[in-house]
């Protein structure tokens, strides 16, 4: 029986100790827990993380926001703390608890309990990259947890990390292409774009093999979830030394997939080509 006291220990097994600072991928549908109804599960799993990294420690995950489109502008979008996110039940339950922290990033905030978390997140604003949040865990021996997101849709959360610093960023195709409005610090609505945006996730399971062989990764059950836990420093290392030998091992089995194949910087001026047929494809959809 999957309660919140195994849950726990299974925490504690794949490695996880009081003082870890977390950021967390989550799919709590595979870990197979169910407390009353939604709301008493999401908080028992607010208590159970809160738990495994003890007074010292923190966790975050990601609650990224709603864009739209820049020649379609819609003044019905402007992020505030207690924006909508699509970053799934965790994060939401989150949101609605005032003494979570949230960073002020318009299209990209994370949010945290615990310990000096407002370390991590108070500077990621319109001035910071997406990534800031995952770069200051990284720094600062901050974990990794994957809980039951290992499949081909999640990437080890340092990888569009190594993404940014190599320059991935730089080169997306929707790069300018996305807005959304936010409030200064005067109250005044303002507009923000985006400009860097991070590449497709679903070729990076690939990745799990080098971090295995590198010692980079655990791997258990949380619950009925096959669940890992990564030192963010050395996932992040082992997987930027193999982008550095080959920037393409990460590319998604989807030969239409925009941001894999669609990205100068992975592919060059085959991008020409490329866009020339998907833009074949959706003519011929379009007829039919």
């Amino acid at each position: 029986m999957i309660t919140k006291h195994t849950l726990i220990e299974d925490l504690k097994n794949l490695g996880i100790q009081e003082g870890n600072v977390l950021f967390i991928t989550a799919d709590l549908m595979n870990v197979g827990y169910f407390n009353k109804n939604r709301s008493t599960t999401l908080k028992d799993w607010i208590d159970i993380f809160s738990t495994v990294v003890g007074e010292e420690g923190s966790f975050i995950v990601a609650s990224y926001t709603k864009t739209f489109f820049r020649f379609r502008k819609s003044k019905d979008v402007i992020f505030n703390r207690y924006s909508k996110t699509d970053n799934g039940a965790l994060s939401t339950a989150m949101i609605n608890l005032d003494y979570a922290v949230r960073s002020p990033h318009p299209t990209n905030s994370c949010i945290g309990i615990g310990k000096n978390v407002i370390n991590y997140l108070k500077d990621h604003d319109i001035h910071t990259s997406t990534y800031d949040v995952i770069n200051n865990i990284v720094k600062d021996g901050g974990k990794f947890l994957m809980l039951g997101t290992l499949d081909k849709k999640n990437a080890p959360q340092a990888m569009h990390l190594v993404q940014e610093h190599l320059g991935y960023t730089k080169f997306s195709p929707y790069k300018w292409l996305f807005q959304t409005y936010y409030l200064d610090d005067m109250g005044q609505m303002r507009l923000y774009t985006k400009t860097d945006y991070g590449g497709c996730s679903a070729g990076g399971y690939k990745l799990f093999g080098p971090l295995m062989v590198n010692n980079a990764i655990q791997i258990s059950k949380v619950g009925n979830a096959k669940s890992a836990f990564m030192d963010g420093a050395k996932s992040y290392q082992v997987i930027k030394e193999q982008l550095m030998k080959n920037k393409r091992f990460i590319l998604c089995d989807n030969s239409y997939c925009t941001q894999c194949y669609g990205n100068f910087f992975y592919n060059g001026f085959r991008t020409i080509p490329f866009f020339i047929k998907k833009c074949l494809s959706l003519l011929s959809r379009t007829k039919l």
